[in-house]
């Protein structure tokens, strides 16, 4: 019996316009903008890529190893063109300096004014499928439900319907699953049409892990259009006018869909005010005077040099330049300097990160909240569970950040095995002892220092640590458990909830 009702209600949706619309709509939407979001990750990835082979060729420069300071960059998700999450609003690079913190440099900011306060909280959406989802199958799924059991009430057919030996759970589950089924099959040729699109692409090319986090998504996307869809059916139970049911429909998908979210993001900075920018950035400005003060205290204390300046290479490396050759007494100089400088830069280093970090604590303890206050919306779950498969999220960009700081470690550990804790003179240049004898005898010659500048040849990093980082599909799925479990017990409640209505419905 319950699939008797739910045939006949399947069928007599996918014969409405709405639903000829909605799905024609959404199938051309994925059709034209796929193929631009896959263009837009292509040139990301072409981005990428040369920015890591320019630092290999920066790399294959270095002369010394004390300009040894290698670029990481952040690889885009593939699965961005799903979910685009807060990965173009990210640091995507991180340069690694010996002796001081990895420098993650500014976070570009997308569809942000001058008032911008939390790159991380901006109401403006990314536009990638999932918007095409919230927007076209969410409107979809309340104008199918809305009229369930209202219009029936209306007609009088819902009386004559539980008139029959028909219990009423049933009648209720078969609607549900006619809904289910009318609305998975827009969903299907979406995603069926988005695939398809994206595995002709010359340049994309889905891994394994990449086909079940898809097989995620387009479970996410269910719940969330199901959760959209009972939310219809309660207003229709709970009305005997259909047009009493859509007004809250509409009303639901307004909330859901504009006001929570952005509700959420302008009570999050209410609550939880942060640093302004130039507070912090005026931090940073006095502790680095205060820093450069004691550097020059320091190298006060130094060998005072028999030269007036060591001679500089050419820039080796990422535009530092090295100690191509200098007299003894600098060499001994630059020797000492080496652990004082390393010390200082240890001592402040600290310093200069608790300033940053608390101010990115805020900035994050601020985005907690707001996600938190929107769970309440299926909308905000949905975008929650698709950037956590997808890989956009923050909290993928917090593991980024940690793996750079252990390969930040594992790069000064190389250098101090490479240079004898620092007391090689290779650290700072690879002049020996007799070209600097041969330098000073000769009266400071030109021809002495281009005979040392033809010998010198960059180093050989061949073992040098290389960064890797990949997105973990199992740390994908435990990040987006908690929201995809939270879409699925709204949709027990809210169907719950019909279900009470139902009962107490009054045939007479």
């Amino acid at each position: 019996m319950i699939w008797k009702i739910a045939r006949k209600e399947f069928l007599l949706n996918v014969m409405t316009f709405k639903f000829t619309v909605s799905t024609v709509l959404c199938v051309v939407l994925v059709a034209i903008f796929v193929p631009v979001l896959a263009d837009d990750y292509r040139q990301r990835l072409s981005q990428y890529d040369l920015h890591v082979a320019e630092n290999e060729a920066k790399l294959r420069d270095v002369k010394a190893y004390r300009v040894l300071t290698p670029m990481v960059y952040r690889r885009p998700q593939v699965l961005s063109v799903f979910s685009q999450g807060l990965e173009k609003r990210l640091a995507d690079s991180a340069r690694i300096d010996f002796g001081t913190r990895p420098d993650f440099g500014h976070i570009p900011v997308l569809n942000a004014g001058p008032t911008e306060v939390n790159p991380y909280l901006s109401i403006f959406p990314a536009f990638d499928v999932v918007l095409i989802f919230k927007v076209v199958m969410s409107a979809l799924a309340l104008l199918v439900a809305y009229e369930v059991v209202s219009q029936e009430k209306e007609q009088g057919t819902l009386a004559l319907t539980l008139a029959n030996p028909v219990p009423r759970p049933r009648v209720l589950l078969a609607k549900l699953l006619a809904g289910l089924l009318t609305l998975a099959v827009p969903m299907t040729i979406a995603f069926m049409v988005a695939l398809l699109l994206l595995i002709a692409h010359p340049l994309i090319a889905l891994a394994g892990s990449d086909w079940m986090r898809i097989g995620g998504m387009y479970l996410a996307s269910l719940l969330f259009v199901m959760a959209v869809y009972n939310a219809g059916l309660l207003f229709s139970c709970l009305t005997r006018s259909s047009a009493l049911a859509l007004v809250f429909a509409l009303l639901f998908w307004i909330l859901s869909l504009v006001v929570i979210p952005d509700a959420s993001v302008y009570l999050a900075r209410r609550l939880r005010p942060t640093e302004s920018i130039d507070a912090r950035d005026g931090r940073i400005a006095a502790l680095r005077e205060q820093f450069r003060r004691e550097g020059r205290a320091q190298r006060a204390t130094l060998p005072k040099s028999g030269m007036a300046n060591c001679i500089e290479g050419p820039f080796g490396g990422r535009g530092h330049w090295y100690v191509l050759i200098c007299d003894p007494t600098e060499a001994e100089r630059w020797k000492q300097s080496a652990p004082l400088e390393i010390s200082l830069n240890s001592k402040y280093a600290p310093k200069f990160r608790d300033i940053e970090l608390s101010h990115l604590r805020s900035l994050l303890r601020q985005t907690s909240l707001a996600k938190a206050l929107g769970r309440i919306s299926p909308t905000c779950l949905y975008d929650n569970t698709m950037s956590a498969l997808a890989g956009t999220n923050l909290a993928d960009f917090g593991t980024w950040t940690q793996r750079v700081a252990l390969y930040r470690e594992n790069i000064l550990a190389y250098i101090r095995n490479k240079t004898d804790n620092l007391r090689s003179p290779l650290f700072i240049t690879q002049c020996t002892a007799a070209d600097r004898r041969a330098y000073l005898e000769s009266g400071w010659s030109d021809e002495v220092v281009k005979a040392v500048e033809k010998r010198t040849r960059p180093l050989n990093l061949a073992d040098l640590p290389r960064f890797t980082y990949t997105t973990g599909i199992v740390a994908g799925l435990r990040r987006a458990a908690p929201d995809l479990f939270l879409l699925f017990v709204s949709n027990i409640v809210m169907f719950s909830l019909s279900f009470v209505a139902f009962l107490r419905y009054d045939v007479r």
